[in-house]
């Protein structure tokens, strides 16, 4: 049954579809933030697919950097918390993170198995911005990231750790923070991939309420 946190929590990967523009109803992240046991849409076959291929994909990454010499902590190993002045929460769980003792460099990878996204990038940024804060073992470190996918990789430098980022991390956890909700922004789109169920949003859209081609049209004079 939903019920009030005792303290605000805020996952990495929802800040970072916030950031990034993918979540556009800045509400559900807010809700998630402040309220916990709230109940979530049933797990379709779509999860356990993409479960398993990201395992696959990850354990091969694993394979890869140890080839290299160099030692890999993998998701649990890497879960953190850190907590801001104001007492908000932010948690998250790197896929992995490898030690070169050549260089000395730590590299934070996230897994994707589907298309790029603005949003995998800015998740793998806030990994390296507060693993510093949440571990004794990167204090004082700058950490570089990378998004690997099946056939391609981004690299994420720590010198796009910037206070520009930082600055607009702040902005976006300052929105989740706030004792005031932000609107609502129900849309056939949003509304299908938000984990929310209608219990708690009434407004929520069902993708079988929707159909695109008997949306009302207008005319325009052109």
């Amino acid at each position: 049954m939903t019920r009030p946190r005792d303290g605000l929590y805020v996952w990495v990967t929802w800040l970072s579809k916030l950031m990034s523009g993918e979540v556009q109803c800045h509400w559900s992240a807010w809700f998630k933030t402040h309220y916990t046991d709230y109940r979530t849409q049933p797990i379709d076959a779509r999860l356990a697919s993409w479960t398993v291929e990201h395992n696959q994909y990850l354990a091969e990454l694993i394979r890869k950097r140890k080839s290299l010499g160099e030692i890999t902590y993998k998701e649990d190993q890497n879960k953190f918390r850190v907590r801001r002045t104001s007492g908000l929460v932010i948690a998250g769980k790197p896929d992995l993170i490898a030690y070169n003792k050549t260089t000395g460099q730590y590299t934070v990878y996230d897994v994707k198995t589907g298309s790029q996204r603005q949003s995998d990038i800015i998740q793998v940024m806030l990994y390296c911005y507060c693993l510093p804060y949440a571990s004794p073992i990167y204090k004082g470190k700058m950490l570089d990231g990378c998004v690997v996918y099946k056939t391609d990789k981004i690299e994420v430098p720590s010198k796009m750790i910037d206070d520009a980022f930082t600055k607009k991390a702040i902005y976006f956890l300052n929105i989740v923070e706030s004792p005031n909700a932000p609107d609502k922004c129900p849309s056939s789109i949003e509304c299908e991939y938000c984990d929310l169920s209608g219990d708690d949003c009434p407004e929520k859209m069902l993708s079988s309420e929707v159909d695109d081609a008997k949306q009302p049209e207008g005319e325009i004079p052109l």
